[in-house]
């Protein structure tokens, strides 16, 4: 035995294999290098190869030019892949088979990856993540079940109710984000709000896009345990009142029957029709701004009755990379790197997840889309309440499955009953290993 462990450690010195090892699970890895003290540390011109790296959006292009730019020896070969990411990622990771060095993956399917084992360990050597200065529910969410940093994202995404500062002011009397906040304050006081905005504009205006825009709020922050734990599913008490919360909205004319990322939907932004969106952090960059082009400064962003989040990309070192030292570099200098973020930051808008930047930032910060207001500071104090305690893998499928019978009852084709019945169906035939009751 010691004979034949002998040979091929002599084989991979040889030719430059890698052998690699199994955690727990049974999962093949490739070893993680040694660390001499210098891994990651070294001068930025003693780096060279070529790195690869995976998204579904050309978001890094941003990120690697100025990578790049910091390690000129190094080369990044950059693939986008649309909407066949996930699967073909996923086929990847379950197979050990060669793929990126680094990919990205949004914040519904983070806890999938993460469960898979596809990403190192960053907290272990010879990575020894420092984390103290990244938003805490960031951390939280790509970190695995024993705390141990899977993942990390250049920016956070807490939301609010971004809306627009004319129609506030002729419909609510106000276009102050604080007394907007107060007005929104409460569920009561919100669909207060919308019924007077939809009667004093004579039915011409809605509160909301669409109603489903509520759970976007409510659906990490009202309810009280996961949607699946221990193999068991759990139907919330606030996921059965939802159904009515919905249907109320609807019948209250709060929403403007728009479904979200349509062509309507985009189009409200520049008309009439809606007063504002239920969005986080990028909702200004990639819906405002792109919908409504010469609506600068018709904006400001209000609070709700809870905090939320939504979306967000993370990224973490593929476990079959063969350049893991490249790679842990790419993921400090887009994540940790607080001048790089802090540029980033200021060009494109964004809201980071360095709590040192968005405090720098926060102090006097002036949006000119939203009329001047500070929403550094404004996304700071949401950042504080988010509740990711109930994050799980299962989430955007069940949510989505919550959502299409909520649906049917919202539009009359199913009672409440005969629809909840039809959502617990839904579940059992998407996971039927789940227990449902």
């Amino acid at each position: 035995m010691k004979k034949t462990i002998t040979v091929l450690l002599g084989l991979s010195l040889l030719f430059g294999f890698s052998i690699s090892g199994c955690n727990g699970t049974g999962k093949k890895t490739k070893a993680a290098p040694a660390d001499d003290g210098t891994f990651g540390k070294k001068d930025a011109s003693q780096y060279s190869g070529t790195l690869k790296v995976w998204s579904w959006t050309d978001d890094p292009k941003y990120q690697i030019a100025a990578f790049e730019k910091a390690y000129p020896n190094v080369k990044v070969d950059f693939t986008m892949i649309g909407d066949s990411y996930d699967t073909k990622l996923q086929t990847i990771v379950d197979n050990d088979a060669e793929g990126p060095d680094v990919f990205c993956a949004d914040v519904k399917t983070v806890k999938n990856y993460i469960e898979s084992e596809a990403w190192e360990n960053l907290s272990a050597a010879p990575y020894n993540a420092v984390t103290d200065d990244i938003m805490d529910y960031v951390t939280t969410i790509g970190s695995d079940a024993d705390g141990n940093l899977r993942a990390l994202s250049w920016q956070a995404t807490p939301g609010g109710f971004w809306y627009k500062r004319s129609l506030s002011k002729k419909y609510l009397g106000t276009d102050d984000p604080d007394a907007v906040s107060k007005l929104l304050s409460t569920m009561d006081s919100l669909f207060a709000a919308g019924k007077t905005v939809y009667e004093k504009s004579q039915g011409k205006t809605f509160l909301l896009p669409n109603y489903q825009d509520l759970w976007t709020m409510a659906c990490y922050s009202k309810r009280t345990t996961p949607w699946i734990s221990d193999g068991k599913f759990n139907m919330d008490d606030y996921a059965v009142k939802f159904f009515d919360v919905a249907k109320e909205a609807r019948d209250m004319n709060l929403d403007a029957k728009l479904a979200s990322w349509s062509q309507g939907w985009y189009s409200a932004a520049a008309n009439d029709s809606i007063m504002g969106y239920v969005l986080p952090t990028w909702g200004m960059q990639y819906v405002i701004q792109k919908g409504a082009p010469d609506s600068k400064g018709d904006w400001a962003i209000a609070s709700m009755p809870d905090s939320y989040f939504n979306g967000g990309t993370y990224m973490g070192i593929y476990t079959q990379s063969r350049e893991k030292e490249l790679a842990w570099l790419y993921i400090k200098f887009v994540n940790l790197n607080k001048d790089y973020v802090e540029q980033y930051a200021k060009e494109k808008s964004d809201f980071p997840c360095l709590k040192t930047v968005i405090n720098d930032m926060s102090q006097n910060y002036s949006d000119a889309w939203c009329g001047g207001q500070n929403t550094f500071e404004f996304f700071n104090q949401e950042a504080s309440k988010i509740n990711t305690s109930l994050v799980t893998k299962y989430d955007d499928s069940v949510n989505n499955l919550l959502l299409t019978n909520v649906n049917l009852y919202v539009e009359g084709k199913y009672t409440k009953e005969e629809a909840i019945k039809k959502f617990k169906e839904d579940v059992a035939n998407a996971y039927h290993n789940v227990t449902i009751e």
